[in-house]
């Protein structure tokens, strides 16, 4: 009997050791797992951030405009960015000597050492793509890089490196003035002077502009042309700029704005009228403009009720079926997105019969 009940409490035993297994075990994958969502822990988190590229340089008016490349995928992964400039030409910012597992300059407040010289360091937040820097003289050199730091402090390899030497920015570019044409817009302007480009800039917002024109090279005349939207208003500014491999560009000229429902269509050319027992067959050239979309057409027999509408067509001709018994006069616009244009006349139309 004794026997019995030993073997009886020894299975209890186990059963409830096997129980407490289940439940350890379950408690430490639930642990694990919560680790998990923290992020493993592993040597990437040490490893060199992608490095900002393509930075650029651009001299306007009061400002050096610094602008870079870096992937949206990526911010997340980085404090932010450390702008590195030189003031030459005591210390020109050079790349360093290659060595191995290099972390980046060694950086006290906000100035540097780095190369042979020393270096202002400039933070900034891993959202920002481009730096205005108002610190400079016109006629003196700077050297310009940039890196990127991770969250563990890690600074990436360097940037590409800007040289730039602003000069005396250009005048005010004066006399701008647009021209719509067949299908497109031809913007002109003043010359002011011998060395001078000029760039374009497009807006569809009034007065906000993007830091790149819409020429890819430096225009070098007066003059520019551009694709016609009729169904968009936009904005235009010119901005005159030395040559160079970086640009030193002065104020913008005045806005000009293209509006569309602003356009008034020249009068039909070649307006005549053909009549007959039935009625009048009118026809006209067709209207230059690529945005003319149709033509309205009038008529006059009583003097004093003057001339009515009497009918809308898209294409150059029009049939009058109002039988030509008695003189009358016809008028013919061309209608712009929003706008009549001046209108073409033909007087005393009438039908005369053989005899």
């Amino acid at each position: 009997m004794g026997n019995e009940n030993w073997k009886l409490g020894h299975r209890k035993f186990l059963i409830f050791s096997y129980f407490l297994f289940l439940i350890s075990h379950f408690l430490f994958l639930v642990f694990l797992n919560s680790c998990g969502n923290k992020g493993e822990p592993t040597l990437k988190s040490y490893e060199k951030p992608d490095p900002p590229s393509n930075l650029t340089a651009v001299h306007r008016e009061s400002e050096i405009i610094l602008s870079w490349d870096f992937r949206k995928n990526k911010e997340k992964t980085i404090k932010g960015f450390y702008l590195m400039k030189s003031m030459a030409p005591q210390s020109p910012l050079i790349p360093p000597l290659p060595r191995r597992d290099r972390e980046g300059p060694k950086v006290d407040g906000n100035r540097s050492r780095e190369g042979r010289g020393e270096v202002e360091k400039i933070f900034l937040k891993n959202t920002e793509r481009s730096y205005s820097d108002k610190e400079f003289m016109i006629g003196s050199k700077y050297w310009y890089k940039i890196i990127s730091q991770n969250l563990k402090g890690v600074l990436s390899i360097d940037s590409n490196i800007v040289e730039i030497e602003p000069k005396e920015p250009p005048p005010v570019p004066g006399g701008f003035l647009f021209k719509v044409e067949y299908d497109s817009l031809t913007l002109t302007w003043e010359d002011e002077g011998d060395g001078i480009f000029y760039n374009v800039y497009k807006s569809d917002k009034k007065g906000v502009y993007s830091w790149s024109p819409i020429n890819t090279e430096p225009i070098k005349g007066t003059s520019f042309k551009d694709s016609l939207n009729i169904r968009k208003t936009i904005f235009y500014k010119i901005r005159g700029m030395r040559g160079g491999v970086v640009r030193d560009e002065g104020p913008p000229s005045k806005e000009i704005e293209v509006n569309p429902s602003e356009f008034v269509p020249a009068s039909p050319d070649g307006l005549q009228a053909i009549a007959t027992e039935e009625g009048v067959q009118l026809i006209w050239k067709e209207a230059p403009e690529t945005w003319v979309i149709g033509y309205r057409v009038y008529r006059r027999i009583d003097k004093e009720e003057g001339f009515v509408f009497i009918g809308e067509t898209p294409v150059p001709a029009y049939f009058d079926k109002e039988k030509p018994t008695t003189r009358r006069n016809y008028r013919v616009t061309a209608l712009g997105p929003s706008k009549e244009g001046i209108a073409a006349e033909i007087r005393d139309v009438v039908f005369v019969p053989y005899r």
